[in-house]
């Protein structure tokens, strides 16, 4: 079947965000340096409005948004998110007005990796009284400066377990998200109401903070779980002993923690051991790599926080407002990974400003998202910002499952977002 399959993040990926754990566990003791010069770079044009805008493009005081986004580190490199937030501005600016008739500015300012450079990125963009602090991927966000410049913070991802608490808006839940929802999914009847499962998984830090979710979300939904482990990477024929070690426990489902190499070996070994349980992985497991070295071995297989079926409209505006950012033909662009997450960040903070009109303010929008007024980005689902005490700056408890079949990847479960909160002890 010809289609364009949509392999979008909604908002996370499983794997990555596992291995930002892990980061976030070992750099604390970083000897990293502050960089001599932190990057900081400003869109101050605004891009002439597309012919088919019928919106007058914003004028006046420029309503200026403080970026931190790690990148160029070798643990942690993510320029996606640059490249998003750039070309979302872009498209704001060009087609939608800009912020309430006023057009974005960025001040872009790169961490990396370490709480000295990201100190040095809030305290630069303190300086310059950006109006909103939007965060890409932070580690060590330095929310005590920009709390004191009385600067509002804006995130996509908490990564540290202060930043569920932090005094900011994150849209998403992150792998406490991605966890939870998975145990939901499997494990009630609304679903697939199974109750014995395998999991696959590594020993490696990351791994291990994953499992200390997913596991008390299992209990917590009356499910049993063995584990099953493997090394941080396996040979096929070590991937494939881990399929069949996991079969001899003749679980309902199975559960994959492994990154896009052990997804292609694993998703191999279950065919050539006609192991017939439903599976599950992270997103990070639909990209071409992996898609187009199985085939139709990824039939069976569920992945958390994607959404299945034909790519839509607005990803294919997504890819051309990306292209022109990354130099690069829309089809080329790859939009599996935080380039969505990005993309969606920014056009959800759109949304509410727009709401509160020209004298918006970045106080005015981290306070509509926690009054109940912020709805994601390309869909009319609800955030709900600060709803649970103890996730009190998180926003959204529920993702998207895709599901592989001869067709592709398809929305699972009706296209359902399945919350986590109903197997989260909180």
């Amino acid at each position: 079947m010809n289609m364009k399959l949509c392999r979008k993040t909604l908002p996370v990926l499983a794997v990555v965000l596992s291995g930002l754990l892990a980061i976030a566990c070992t750099e604390s003791k970083t000897t990293t340096s502050i960089p001599d010069s932190t990057e900081n770079v400003a869109t101050t044009d605004v891009t002439t409005p597309s012919q088919d805008s019928t919106i007058p493009p914003p004028t006046g005081e420029p309503f200026v948004i403080g970026v931190v986004n790690t990148e160029g580190s070798p643990a942690a490199d993510f320029p996606d998110f640059t490249n998003a937030f750039r070309a979302a501005a872009n498209y704001i600016n060009s087609e939608l007005g800009g912020f309430a008739g006023r057009p974005i500015e960025l001040e872009i300012c790169i961490s990396v990796g370490s709480p000295e450079s990201s100190q040095a990125c809030a305290q630069e963009l303190a300086a310059k009284k950006v109006d909103l602090a939007m965060i890409g991927l932070d580690i060590f966000v330095d929310y005590g400066t920009f709390n004191a410049a009385s600067i509002p913070v804006i995130g996509a991802v908490p990564i540290l377990p202060s930043d569920y608490t932090a005094d900011a808006v994150y849209i998403t839940a992150g792998n406490l998200v991605v966890q939870g929802s998975t145990a939901n999914a499997i494990t009630n009847p609304k679903y697939l109401g199974l109750k014995k499962v395998a999991i696959i998984a590594n020993d490696s830090p990351a791994t291990l903070s994953a499992l200390a979710t997913l596991e008390p979300a299992l209990a917590f939904a009356g499910a049993t779980a063995v584990v099953i482990k493997g090394g941080e990477t396996e040979t096929d024929a070590g991937y494939r002993l881990l399929m069949q070690q996991a079969a001899a426990t003749n679980p309902e489902a199975i559960i994959s923690m492994y990154g896009q190499s052990g997804c292609v070996a694993l998703m191999r070994a279950r065919v050539e051991l006609q192991v017939e349980v439903p599976a599950f992985t992270n997103t990070a497991c639909l990209a071409d790599t992996v898609i187009n070295a199985v085939g139709d071995a990824a039939q069976g297989w569920y992945f958390a926080g994607s959404q299945g079926g034909v790519e839509s409209a607005d990803t294919d505006l997504m890819r051309q407002y990306v292209s022109q950012v990354v130099n690069k033909a829309p089809e080329d662009v790859d939009v599996f990974g935080f380039t969505t997450l990005g993309w969606i960040q920014t056009l959800s903070i759109w949304k509410v400003a727009n709401n509160i009109g020209p004298t918006v303010t970045g106080t005015a929008i981290t306070d509509s998202f926690r009054q109940g007024k912020g709805t994601l980005w390309g869909s009319d689902a609800e955030l709900q910002c600060g709803t649970v005490p103890s996730l009190s700056a998180v926003c959204s408890f529920a993702i998207p499952f895709a599901v592989y079949t001869e067709n592709g990847a398809e929305p699972a479960f009706g296209g359902e977002n399945i919350s986590a909160l109903d197997v989260l002890d909180l």
